[in-house]
């Protein structure tokens, strides 16, 4: 049997902690395909379907990957450590992983500190950092010799904004991208899936393909809700968003109580 993903486990705590009295398991074992992720067994007998997915495209789910890696922290023990690696969203993960240590090890070598690629200066440290899709490096203090701290650059977009008066714009994203064609894989599971509810559980990490409008709403704690109820396709009975940053609550729909919040360790928000 195949290891549970991180992302899978994380939904299944969030799912236990909200549906009080219902058992969440794993369900896509691998032993065959077209499986469903996780299952909801609730007292009375019913069953439901849980598909985990991420609002980001393949390649950037690698990078996600990357920067949320089993152990929390990436050492290189070849070098001293404590840098800041601020990443563009299309930066590739294979590529950063093998290339950036040595370019690291190379600015130690020099005594260089700091490298910024978006300035009038063009040298080829610069340039080296650029090609690697990195906007920024920084040495600083650190307790953990040979450390490496990525981070994700985001557009001024999706990193600002106006605050919202209300969570409907979450509503609204929703409706649109649960129905592009890169959710179709999770949408035919659940159509499979012989369940009396399907539930999508959407994870939106640093480099979310949504707007701070959409995204603030899971940072912030207390952020409203939405007023009006997603579009769900048919296969989608309710629907569940999760930031991944430490700060922020999870908001999920349901057709029988609407809107609610909810985190890994309480059931009770509203």
């Amino acid at each position: 049997m195949s290891r549970i993903r991180g992302e899978e486990e994380w939904a299944r705590q969030c799912l236990a902690a909200a549906l009080r009295g219902a058992r969440v398991k794993r369900h896509d074992d691998g032993s065959s395909t077209g499986m469903f992720d996780l299952e909801i067994l609730y007292e009375d007998g019913r069953r439901g379907a849980v598909e985990v997915t991420a609002a980001a495209d393949s390649e950037s789910i690698e990078l996600w990957n990357l920067l949320n890696g089993d152990d929390g922290r990436w050492i290189e023990p070849d070098l001293k450590g404590g840098w800041i690696v601020a990443l563009y969203p299309s930066a590739r993960a294979k590529r950063i992983k093998v290339e950036l240590p040595r370019l690291l090890k190379q600015l130690e070598r020099e005594g260089v500190r700091e490298v910024r690629t978006l300035v009038g200066r063009s040298g080829l440290l610069e340039e080296a950092a650029a090609q690697l899709g990195i906007s920024h490096l920084l040495q600083s203090g650190t307790e953990y010799p040979g450390s490496i701290y990525p981070t994700i650059e985001l557009p001024d977009e999706k990193s600002g904004g106006v605050v919202a008066e209300t969570g409907d714009a979450l509503a609204k994203w929703l409706s649109r991208w649960i129905t592009e064609p890169e959710q179709e894989h999770n949408l035919r599971k659940l159509r499979a899936a012989d369940a009396s509810e399907r539930h999508l559980f959407v994870i939106l990490p640093g480099f979310a393909d949504a707007s701070f409008q959409v995204t603030d709403l899971l940072m912030r704690d207390g952020a409203p809700l939405p007023t009006i109820p997603p579009t769900l396709p048919g296969e989608v009975s309710h629907v569940w968003c999760m930031r991944t940053w430490n700060s922020g609550e999870g908001m999920r729909w349901s057709p029988t109580e609407g809107w609610r919040r909810f985190d890994d360790k309480d059931s009770s928000r509203q």
